[in-house]
């Protein structure tokens, strides 16, 4: 049996394959069919593997080693300079771990807010001369963030250890011969009172509570359950980088300034053993602990550096964030509001002059749910010539969503029409921002998976085939494979599926559209059988069960030998993975699936 079957049969333009014809009767037109035996092999390609997932290992491998190479450059750098020997004669090594872990700390503070530069990562995916790699690139900036992320945990924890002991070292290790570098007023000072006594340690505690309320708050369990605390949060950013600056500005590290007037050991201090070796100048420090100087050591607090990591990416994020603040405060009007099956609702909105994409999403804000909230929710219809309007369907979960319902239902009351809903609430735009999904026209073959709501960012690409069906793409085919828990979920957008495939068949490209609807749960079907006779195509093809992945990558190897498949999948992460699975898969056709996964940043 063929996977896709009805009046849209699972098709191939190869003339090398056997074929048969079958005549619709229905429309006079023919359909190609292939009938070779599909290959259901399914072995692991390292090809496959590093095109579809490589970049996460290369990022993570090249960002560990350059990581290293800081923390070593600047750990180095401190235990050999001949200016931090006093400094160093009384923290020993702890200043250099402490150092090392700063410059760590301060490449990835500075690049972390990079990946969140959500318009400058739009245009440059949108260009027509970036390659699919650098795109794909893109679209892992959410885990770019959240590995920056964890090398700042980990920078964080040794820099603040070495501390510590460096806050133990000037307590034990007082020095009377250079007054100056002790930070110590006196020999064995409780060290606590030099921790929080001073800019540094003050500051230090002070970034340290805010990463820890941040990183708390990043949990999946609350993120989901609690999205507005992660979100405030998340705020606090701002004063985390204020006080990094800050925090390097309290002059307690000393170095020493006269090196040609005071060779650094000539007077008579203790030297740990580890310290007894020849400088960059030269001298050797165990030999010349007798030498008369021409003058006594002079210090200087050491020069901070933080800032010059900071002034690049922190301005170009200061600067977007602010252009899209005066952005987002342009006028939105609510022209209906519809609620559907599954706890969804649809917004058509309109925008002047929003130009927006298949595949790209909004961010919305509603003052009277949250003033300072924005959520994401990628947009199901795109502006058009012939309509300017856009929707987006929200799935209700969580606090915001629930809100925003409760304050529509408010306004339109169940007896009432889309243009009698009265005082709905304002709401805010800010975007469209770019994603995996607007890839799905750069294919020849695109696979469009979805799992329940997840079905967005291909609605909206359906509905561009059906404005225009004609439009220049390099798009010959389409497979839609749409799963979901309840039966009454297709009904989001059942009129689409059903015009766009009466448009293409009455334009004579059947092939064009592929799709099959799967359910999962136990459901009632006899609504089906109630539906009307646009949506009578959309229900003969739900299958109770889950999509035969292995079979449905097998046929479309079957017709494109040797080619770039584009394979699209949104929804549950089991789902997610599976389909991964099956594009990191060796097929003896050489067809190459370009795995890419919908998620927002």
């Amino acid at each position: 049996m063929n996977l896709l079957e009805g009046g849209n049969e699972l098709s191939c333009n190869r003339p090398m394959a056997p074929v048969s014809v079958d005549y619709a009767p229905t429309t006079g037109r023919t359909v190609t069919k292939c009938h070779r035996r599909p290959d259901t092999t399914n072995h692991f390609s390292t090809c496959s593997w590093l095109r579809n997932g490589g970049f996460k290992y290369f990022f993570l491998v090249t960002w560990t080693g350059i990581n290293f190479a800081v923390f070593w450059w600047s750990y180095m750098q401190y235990k050999m300079e001949a200016k931090y020997y006093y400094l160093r004669g009384i923290l020993g090594l702890g200043l250099c771990f402490s150092r090392g872990s700063a410059a760590v700390l301060n490449l990835n503070c500075a690049t972390i807010l990079l990946p969140m530069c959500r318009c400058v990562l739009s245009l440059i995916r949108s260009s027509k001369h970036v390659h699919r790699t650098t795109r794909k690139c893109l679209d892992r900036s959410r885990f770019v963030h959240i590995v920056i992320a964890v090398f700042i945990c980990a920078g964080t924890a040794v820099h603040c250890v070495a501390h510590f002991f460096n806050a133990v070292h000037f307590s034990n290790r007082f020095n009377v011969n250079v007054p100056d570098v002790n930070v110590a007023q006196y020999l064995g000072e409780n060290p606590c009172r030099i921790i929080f006594t001073t800019v540094p340690g003050i500051t230090g505690c002070l970034m340290l509570i805010i990463l820890a309320a941040i990183v708390l708050t990043s949990c999946r369990a609350v993120r989901t359950s609690r999205h507005e605390l992660f979100w405030y949060c998340h705020q606090f950013f701002f004063v985390f980088y204020a006080l990094l600056i800050a925090h390097s500005l309290g002059g307690v590290l000393k170095e020493q300034y006269n090196l040609n007037m005071h060779t650094p050991g000539c007077i008579d201090t203790p030297i740990p053993a580890a310290e007894r070796e020849t400088n960059q100048h030269g001298v050797d420090m165990d030999k010349n602990t007798t030498m008369i100087c021409q003058e006594k050591p002079a210090f200087v607090s050491h020069r901070s550096d933080t800032w010059c990591f900071l002034v690049l990416p922190a301005g170009l994020y200061i600067f977007e964030r602010i252009w899209r603040f005066f952005k987002s405060y342009q006028s939105v009007t609510i022209t209906a509001v519809r609620f559907q099956a599954c706890d969804v609702m649809e917004l058509e909105l309109h925008v002047d002059k929003l130009k927006a994409l298949p595949g790209q999403y909004v961010m919305l804000q509603c003052p009277l749910v949250s003033r300072f909230e924005w959520h994401p929710f990628t947009i199901t219809r795109c502006p058009s010539i012939s309509n300017w309007t856009f929707t987006v369907h929200i799935r209700i979960k969580g606090d915001w969503t629930s809100s925003l319902r409760n304050l529509l239902m408010k306004s339109c009351g169940p007896g009432m029409g889309d243009s009698e809903c009265l005082q709905l609430p304002r709401l805010y735009i800010d975007g469209p921002f770019g994603s995996a999904s607007e890839d799905v026209f750069r294919y020849d073959t695109s696979i469009c998976i979805a799992g329940g709501v997840g079905v967005t960012p291909f609605a909206a690409v359906l509905n561009s085939l059906l404005e225009d069906s004609q439009h220049k793409t390099k798009l010959r085919r389409l497979y839609f494979i749409w799963v979901c828990r309840s039966v009454s979920s297709f009904d989001w957008f059942a009129d689409c599926i059903a015009q766009l495939h009466k448009k293409l068949w009455d334009s004579n490209r059947p092939d064009l559209l592929i799709f099959r609807l799967y359910v999962t749960g136990e459901d009632n079907y006899n609504s089906m059988k109630e539906s009307s006779a646009t949506q009578s195509l959309v229900w003969s093809r739900v299958n109770k069960g889950r999509p035969d992945l292995k079979q449905l990558f097998s046929e479309v190897s079957l017709c494109n030998p040797g080619s770039n498949v584009g394979v699209f999948v949104c929804g549950p992460k089991k789902l997610s993975k599976r389909v991964h699975k099956h594009c990191n898969g060796w097929n003896q056709r050489k067809t190459k699936f370009h795995y890419n996964k919908e998620s927002f940043g």
